[in-house]
């Protein structure tokens, strides 16, 4: 499903460390039990997801030829 978005191999590995980063950081500095940190954490990073490709996607489709 990436492939078709245009969504190249680097692309797939820093989506996976955004989502990493967002929900490690937003999980630790949430405030709560443990679960709810996690799940927290966990709806930050899947939303950070989409929001990265849904930009990464316009960026490569729209940008110049020239980059």
């Amino acid at each position: 499903m990436l492939d078709r978005l245009g969504l190249d191999r680097w692309d797939r590995r820093n989506l996976l460390v955004v989502m990493a980063v967002v929900a490690a950081v937003t999980a630790v500095v949430s405030a709560g039990t443990i679960s709810v940190r996690l799940v927290v954490g966990v709806i930050a990073g899947l939303i950070s997801g989409v929001v990265f490709v849904v930009s990464t996607a316009l960026i490569n489709r729209y940008k110049p030829e020239h980059w």
